[in-house]
């Protein structure tokens, strides 16, 4: 039984909808841009009149929204949030299925291991998420460079774009860690958007208060637009923070996983 290609293709409808999503949201707000920059003096006062801890929080504070790269900083705020969803959904929802189903045993009395099933559903999930960022990036770079014909780096768009792949690798392993350890999960979306919206509250609690203690408990913080924009370099301890929770995690789901007593 090719797990792999089945898991792929059960997934398929749901990564059209989120990668559409993730590039739409860049095109339909990127439109406004050049409406924007024509009017950056107004756009500037407007936002200086906001407390500093509301434009911190939602993301406006430390970019020039009349540039394009404080514009798509802005935004990949936005994207990295959809991108979050999509990876610990489909974590969660590729672990849990057969349970959900009650298919899991007949799944373990075909001739293939439990080693093997789960790493066709981690590999399933790797790959969507690999695709969907490489798609991102070309996303941006034609829009940006041959619809809006504005100049920008493209080691700068590249950070940009790769930061979203980083956070959904946080939640994926995070997601599989979560579905191993649940008996039975019988809708991952309420969970997920329960899990995903903490973790972007933390962030908004950590941008008002500007703790940099507080920014490691969420992946959100890990890539500041600002920060990308001022350093073109990502931050060391937060690399290391995201692949340390995303190895951590996944090993402790295949822990659990390969110990686990299905409910039939």
């Amino acid at each position: 039984m090719h797990v792999f290609a089945e898991e792929m293709k059960r997934s398929l409808r749901s990564w059209l909808s989120f990668t559409l999503a993730i590039s739409g949201t860049l095109v339909v707000f990127g439109v406004f841009f050049r409406t924007l920059r024509a009017d950056a003096q107004l756009l500037n006062d407007i936002l200086e009149n906001f407390p500093l801890e509301f434009r911190a929080a939602f993301g406006f504070a430390d970019v020039d929204m009349a540039t394009i790269e404080g514009y798509f900083a802005f935004l990949l705020g936005y994207i990295t949030l959809i991108g979050a969803v999509f990876a610990l959904k489909q974590s969660l929802t590729l672990l849990s299925e057969e349970g959900r189903r009650k298919t899991t045993d007949f799944l373990l009395t075909k001739p293939i291991g439990r080693a093997r099933i789960f790493g066709a559903k981690f590999t399933a999930v790797l790959v969507q998420i690999v695709v969907q960022n490489i798609l991102l990036w070309i996303t941006a770079f034609v829009f940006v460079r041959f619809i809006l014909e504005e100049p920008m780096s493209p080691r700068l768009m590249l950070l940009m774009t790769g930061s979203v792949f980083f956070v959904q690798l946080f939640f994926v392993g995070l997601g599989f860690a979560v579905a191993a350890a649940a008996q039975k999960l019988k809708s991952a979306v309420p969970l997920t958007l329960g899990i995903v919206f903490f973790f972007f509250a933390l962030q908004m609690l950590h941008e008002s208060l500007r703790d940099r203690k507080l920014s490691f408990l969420t992946p959100f913080a890990y890539f500041k637009g600002s920060d990308l924009i001022r350093n073109v370099a990502y931050d060391a301890a937060y690399i290391a923070a995201t692949l340390i929770v995303f190895a951590g995690f996944s090993l402790l789901a295949w822990l659990i996983y390969r110990k686990k007593d299905f409910a039939g």
